[in-house]
């Protein structure tokens, strides 16, 4: 009965498929890394913008509370005065003297109930009428006596871009008096919105809550004084969530660039203020992933030339064995359709078909042997009908003994004979055979096999050049931009590619399991530990979710004993796995770097205010359980102003470091702690001294920042830059507050000020707080 052909295409497939399955299984890892990157990014800007955003929050805060505080020591005097003959000439001094203590004002203006200036730091204002100025007319509509009235920016009677601050002067008969008002230089502010800006291409903004931007650093900055309350800007986002922080993206203005955002009400409800300020900090939304879409780029691309290659290796091999198989069909189907050219077809097959009989006594010949047998065996027919030996001579040594073998067990239980052994031909060296019979016991206990037997050396070599393509895709995997390792159920490391050995240096003679691996990557015993447990967790994890192992990062120990931080992640197949190692060093690295800018001052190198403040909060708890004193200095460099318009910023920034540099070397106990408290005032914290130390070692800081000698026209008698210092030093009790200690050093600045400037002021504990 003729056999139908056979179909070749479906054994052609599966190579496809499994090439297509591991590059499909590739690229998911790829994609899925990609994106886990994509996320961590956007949430390592999103919590940096938010922390830039908080400190602009917080020290706007603090200089708004500065400034309704020194309104209200202004109201208060006025109240304490009362209408004392040459009142209105002590109070436009008393004005002078708030306005040069604090750079950011450039005004102090009262007010009547009419709107005209009674009293001003500047004697050119007294007199004028303004009525018409947005914040007045808010002060007289107020229901509020005690509300802080926040006007919206207006260029000045004096010139410039002016923030107007102001609080209501109560009326003899408690109506509406008039109000006291504090005008502030917008321009102060920028050093401000620098400071927070870590990127070239931040975008950093003060807008005023009626949506009006009147300050704007960075790329992409607009003009001062432009209305961002417009549709589907962010300013109106944010101020119609509600929320007083969120993070938006989109644009500043209508059809402008897209940004990532960190937006904050600054609006403390403790001063009541009529109309909020809102702070913005972002970057361009394409900027933050232009790293990112090029390392995606260059993987996607190599990622695309690996399959190329191995599709290309693939075709090739298969175009070949194609060949051989429709040869073979070829073959077959003449078979079917011409059973009368049997002998003619026997000529011609690239094989032998042969009867092999075995007697009872051992001796063996072949009763029947196609001509194909000279090249098989390089016999004639006639030479073997009488013994097989020649041919047995032929088989190589090594596998005569397993032949013979085979022979015998088929001529014992009658199975079909199958075997792939090698002959040695004269002149043609070594050659492959595929032999396969079924065997038929004769009544004279013979047994005889019908059989066929060919050349099989070329498939052989085709199985070679498989091989080569397997060694091809494991080449595109060696030089993968991943470090790769695969580990079997042994836990034995059988491949690694070069990134890996690149990291680690480690290769399969030194550790060759992953346990011997992790001895050395992870010396400490307690963090290898600690290692195991998560990345067990991983794997557990990942059976129950496709096999995907979630990367996380590892300290990881290289062979010449550099640390490095790595992201390892994998896919879970089987028994086996596969892990990938990303080094992250360098980014962790930038983070540093950012906490650093986050809390040291950039200008004179010391920490700033933010640190200041957790520092005072650690220092009050832990002198409160010591029951030890706590010491804070407050200084402010005497009439920095007038340095800055005499000498100009840069000199001021130098007079800035300079002062710093004193500071730091005055202060020699390793737990002193000295900080930027903001624009030309610094602050020195003094754990475990009482208030005679404090004050002695203020004076000797005066004396050293005198002793600098820097020329100052403007500053005091003695011609060279000088400092002023409030000294208060308390033992923290459980009613008081780090605050109150800080406070109090404020008020003993104001009294140094006041005494004539360069030098320093403090009395005794609060025993309220003792």
């Amino acid at each position: 009965m003729p056999h139908p052909p056979r179909q070749p295409s479906l054994a052609l497939r599966h190579p496809w498929w499994w090439l297509a399955l591991a590059w499909l299984l590739l690229g998911a890892l790829l994609v899925a890394d990609l994106w886990r990157e994509r996320q961590r990014i956007e949430a390592r800007e999103r919590a940096l913008l938010v922390q830039q955003a908080g400190v602009l929050h917080d020290n706007l805060g603090q200089q708004l509370d500065a400034i309704n505080h020194a309104l209200s020591s202004l109201l208060a005097d006025m109240e304490s005065a009362g209408g004392r003959t040459g009142e209105g000439e002590r109070l436009s001094e008393r004005l002078r003297t708030f306005a040069d203590a604090m750079p950011a004002v450039r005004t102090f203006n009262l007010l009547d109930a009419k709107g005209r200036v009674l009293a001003s730091n500047f004697p050119e204002i007294v007199g004028r009428d303004l009525s018409h100025r947005d914040y007045f007319q808010s002060a007289a509509r107020s229901r509020s006596a005690n509300a802080l009235i926040m006007g919206a920016p207006l260029s000045g009677v004096l010139g410039g871009w002016v923030l107007v601050l102001g609080r209501i002067v109560p009326g003899h008969d408690g109506g509406f008096g008039g109000m006291l008002v504090a005008g502030l230089d917008t321009q102060h502010f920028q050093t401000l919105l620098q400071s927070v800006r870590y990127a070239p291409d931040m975008l950093a903004g003060l807008t005023h809550g009626d949506g009006l931007n009147f300050l704007a650093l960075g790329r992409g900055a607009e003009p001062v004084m432009v209305d961002l309350a417009q549709p589907d800007t962010l300013f109106t986002r944010h101020m119609t969530s509600g929320e007083p922080a969120t993070v938006l993206r989109g644009v500043v203005r209508p059809g402008g660039e897209q940004y990532l955002t960190a937006l904050r009400t600054v609006q403390p409800p403790a001063l009541q203020m009529d109309r909020p300020l809102v702070v913005e900090v972002g970057r361009p939304w394409s900027h933050i992933f232009a790293d990112w879409s090029a390392q995606a780029r260059t993987l996607g691309l190599a990622y695309l030339l690996a399959g190329l290659a191995a599709a290309a290796v693939l075709l090739w091999v298969q175009r070949r064995q194609r060949q051989l198989i429709a040869q073979t069909q070829r073959l077959e189907d003449v078979q079917r359709r011409h059973q009368d050219m049997l002998h003619r077809l026997v000529a011609r097959l690239s094989g032998v078909l042969y009867q092999y009989q075995l007697e009872p006594d051992g001796r063996s010949h072949f009763p029947y042997l196609s001509p194909g047998v000279a090249d098989i065996y390089g016999y004639a027919p006639e030479e073997l009908r009488d013994s097989a030996a020649p041919v047995l001579e032929r088989i190589h040594p090594d596998d005569l003994q397993p032949v013979t073998h085979s022979i015998q067990e088929s001529a014992r239980t009658l199975a079909d004979w199958r075997s792939e052994y090698r002959v040695i031909l004269p002149g043609r060296g070594e050659r492959w055979l595929n032999g396969q019979a079924r065997p038929q016991r004769l009544d004279n206990g013979a047994v005889l096999w019908h059989g066929y037997i060919h050349d099989i050396t070329d498939i052989k070599r085709q199985a070679l050049q498989l091989q080569e393509t397997e060694r091809v895709l494991q080449q595109l995997m060696s030089d993968m931009p991943v470090g790769l390792c695969m580990v079997d159920g042994a836990r034995r490391i059988y491949f690694r590619n070069r990134r890996f050995l690149a990291h680690f240096g480690y290769a399969e003679a030194e550790v060759p399991t992953l346990h011997e691996w992790a001895l050395r990557a992870y010396p400490d015993a307690d963090y290898r530990a600690e290692v195991a447990h998560a990345w067990g967790q991983a794997m557990a994890q990942a059976a129950s979710q496709g096999g995907v192992i979630e990367a996380r990062p590892y300290r990881v120990t290289a062979r010449d004993g550099t640390q490095h931080v790595m992201d390892i992640g994998g896919l879970l197949f089987g028994g086996h796995f596969l892990a990938t190692f990303q080094d992250r060093t360098e980014q962790q690295a930038h983070s540093e770097r950012l906490h650093r800018l986050a809390y040291v001052d950039g200008l004179t190198n010391i920490a700033n205010r933010r640190h200041f403040d957790q520092a005072l909060q650690a220092e009050w708890r832990r002198c409160r359980r010591s029951g030890q004193p706590l010491a804070v200095m407050l200084l402010d460099i005497d009439y920095f102003k007038q340095y800055n318009d005499l000498y100009g910023h840069q000199q001021g920034d130098a007079c800035l470091q300079a002062v710093a540099q004193v500071l730091r070397n005055g202060l020699a106990r390793a737990h002193d702690f000295v900080a930027r408290y903001g624009g030309e005032e610094f602050v020195c914290l003094l754990p475990e001294c009482d208030a005679a130390g404090a004050l002695h070692k203020a004076e000797a800081l005066c004396r050293a920042v005198q002793a600098l000698g820097m020329e100052h026209a403007k500053g005091t008698p003695g011609g060279v830059v000088t400092i002023s210092i409030g000294v208060a030093s308390q033992v923290p009790g459980a009613e008081g507050h780090a605050e109150d200690l800080l406070r109090q050093a404020d008020t003993q600045l104001y009294r140094a000020k006041s005494d004539g400037r360069n030098r320093a002021c403090g009395d005794g504990p609060d025993p309220l707080n003792s």
